[in-house]
């Protein structure tokens, strides 16, 4: 499912991943503090993953590049499934949760087809972004890290459109 390629919140912007968000990324995802989170990302991440990301991963209206007042500050995904990250400078400002909001209020506007997201045991401020969007567990297993080339315990999600619109009403 697509929406719009670009999507606008109090603070951010989220638009189509870019040439020019090369540096940035391939310095994140070549951070274990940032990759060792995620599940598939190759290490080290090179140019050419880059390339394949942005040519086969990121597709404009599905995929967004997120941008503070200082410039590139992560990734946020949806569709079937809720995916992101921050570079450690934007972590903790509330932006996982306020993409994700704009994503996720987007794309239930078209379809109230569930979501699915999850996060490896230990990542807490991914756990709380998950639960502040409304999302409930479904299970926990063994799932491969390839970034730490290891498996770890694993929780995974699934959001309603219902949960997610209760959880918006006390926000508004």
């Amino acid at each position: 499912m697509t929406f719009r390629a670009q999507l606008q919140t109090a603070r951010l912007l989220l638009r189509p991943v870019a040439a020019r968000d090369e540096a940035a990324i391939l310095a994140n995802m070549n951070d274990l503090d940032v990759s060792g989170w995620l599940a598939s990302v190759p290490v080290p991440y090179t140019v050419a993953d880059f390339n394949r990301f942005v040519g086969e991963i990121a597709r404009p209206g599905d995929t967004f590049a997120v941008e503070d007042a200082e410039g590139f500050a992560g990734i946020v995904g949806a569709g079937e499934e809720l995916g992101y990250w921050f570079a450690p400078r934007a972590q903790g400002r509330g932006y996982a949760t306020e993409a994700a909001t704009a994503i996720l209020t987007a794309q239930f506007a078209l379809c109230d087809s569930d979501v699915i997201s999850g996060y490896f045991e230990g990542n807490a401020r991914s756990a709380r972004v998950l639960e502040k969007l409304g999302f409930a567990e479904t299970g926990r297993y063994l799932r491969h890290c390839r970034p730490l080339n290891r498996f770890r315990p694993h929780v995974d999600l699934r959001l309603t459109a219902a949960a997610f619109a209760a959880r918006l009403k006390p926000m508004a």
